[in-house]
């Protein structure tokens, strides 16, 4: 495959020459750390990148995973799904917000310091939707689910930067999927405890207030988790080289690389997809929230992280496939992940449509309805996750850099919580979220279009530096910046 034209070609015609600072540079080449690979078999684990990925995993397990696991409920688990999609949309907002900085900040206060600050927020979650519950203030769920949105963009990109420059080009795949399971296995054990507390109810309404203290227990061990990651400078891969990285750069040049990269072509391309991919959580938990019964919704959280789990697992085992072309993996990953998505928009649509009015669908009551109506929306959940690992996968494919990956997992995260954020924000002013959810089916057309030209401008190898901003990265030396990564 040809390369692409280089950045610098494009962007010179559009920046001063007094404005490009000196070329990239590298603080470490592939260098081996001897020392690494001779100390004790705990030390390497400790400092090896699939611990980091396990507590990157373990962060998002006890943060966005169990709010996700009540967002599943529909409607964040109350009797009106319009508060909490409302406060969703602004949580999803700030969250924009922050991850469109989200390179920058990366970059100069590192990853585990960025995922120590969105670990002490996590409790704003599940104590937000108690006192709503229990004592009907409303103003302190959007207040905290808004704190919790702006912490969250600091773990957004934190782990994107990790997923997309940790590991090898090669083991990408499976150290992806490894994250993204263990990002819905927060889900699995979310959905099992809401089961257990929900599982008499049968009616609709909202869930009980039980099931956010122990969510709170969960979500208060997030420090414990981001204070175990191993800064970026000491990680090392398995065969004792350390993660790629340009230098340092000041804070005028991390903003400059920043706006190069929205200036670029393929930011843009990427964002279509990107706003497409988690769209699906608004509509889709309003159609739980309007027509399913509580343990019905409480069952439906529990089974769809179940089977993302079990699904990105098998995904990134095939992206990982070494006896299969990149080409091949490219064009058949985007089947796999965008046909089942449009079988779910049409199952889906059909079933809403069958029920003009709240009712509350429930498995014991009528399981074949139940059934009919639910698994076009398991379909959805599972190959949503699947197409986020995909997108992973192919922005992985572009640098090795982990700078260029802040950039690039900050723009991807920020599109993403866009998408998030008009999806609930439309469904807060409709409570049946038909309009919304036929609006979801049709991005299927342009976010297919965009991955298409995406695809197709991979690189058949990763280039070493950030090949959207080549030629800009400030020499350490220069700007006499050490390194906090």
């Amino acid at each position: 495959m040809a390369q692409p034209i280089p950045a610098e070609l494009e962007i010179s015609k559009h920046v001063p020459i007094d404005d490009v600072p000196a070329l990239n540079s590298y603080e470490e080449e592939e260098e081996v750390d001897h020392a690494y690979l001779a100390a004790p078999k705990q030390t390497r684990f400790l400092r090896g990148v699939l611990l980091q990925m396990i507590l990157l995993g373990a962060l998002s397990f006890v943060g966005p995973s169990l709010a996700d696991a009540i967002s599943g409920l529909g409607g964040g688990g109350l009797k009106d799904p319009d508060l909490a999609n409302l406060a969703q949309a602004l949580s999803s907002t700030m969250t924009c917000i922050v991850t469109l900085f989200g390179g920058p900040l990366i970059n100069k206060i590192g990853i585990k310091t960025a995922c120590v600050i969105a670990s002490f927020a996590f409790f704003f979650t599940g104590s937000g939707y108690y006192v709503n519950l229990k004592y009907g203030i409303q103003v302190y769920l959007v207040i905290a689910r808004v704190i919790v949105g702006g912490s969250n963009g600091f773990l957004y990109v934190a782990e994107s930067t990790a997923m997309l420059s940790y590991p090898r080009f090669q083991d990408r795949g499976t150290y992806i999927s490894i994250w993204s399971a263990m990002r819905n296995s927060g889900g699995i054990i979310g959905g099992a405890i809401i089961l257990a507390t929900n599982y008499k109810t049968s009616g609709a309404g909202a869930v009980s207030a039980a099931t956010y203290l122990i969510f709170l227990g969960f979500e208060a061990s997030g420090p414990i988790w981001a204070f175990l990651l191993s800064p970026t400078k000491k990680t090392r891969r398995p065969d004792g080289t350390k993660i790629p990285t340009s230098k340092e750069m000041t804070w005028k040049s991390e903003l400059k690389a920043l706006a190069l990269h929205f200036r670029h072509p393929r930011t843009w391309i990427m964002a279509v997809p990107s706003f497409y991919s988690f769209f699906f959580l608004g509509t889709y938990s309003t159609f739980l929230a309007t027509h399913f019964s509580v343990r019905a919704r409480a069952l439906a959280s529990f089974l769809g992280p179940t089977g993302a789990v079990c699904t990105a697992l098998l995904f990134g085992r095939f992206l990982n496939s070494k006896r299969i072309s990149q080409k091949v993996k490219i064009w058949l990953g985007m089947t796999l992940v965008l046909v089942p998505q449009l079988a779910s928009f049409i199952w889906v649509g059909i079933e809403w449509n069958k029920y003009p009015n709240k009712v509350a669908l429930d498995y014991d009551l009528s399981r074949s309805t139940w059934a009919a109506a639910y698994l076009g929306q398991l379909l959805m959940h599972c190959s949503g996750f699947c197409f986020q690992v995909y997108l992973y996968w192919i922005l992985a494919t572009f640098s090795n850099d982990l700078k260029a990956a802040s950039r690039i997992g900050g723009t991807f995260r920020a599109f993403e919580c866009a998408g998030q954020a008009t999806s609930f924000g439309l469904v807060s002013k409709y409570p049946r979220a038909l309009k919304t959810f036929y609006f979801n089916a049709s991005l299927i057309v342009p976010a297919t279009i965009f991955m298409i030209i995406l695809a197709k401008s991979v690189p058949e190898t990763p280039a070493e530096v950030d090949d959207m901003v080549k030629g800009l990265d400030q020499v350490a030396e220069d700007e006499g910046v050490e390194s906090k990564q």
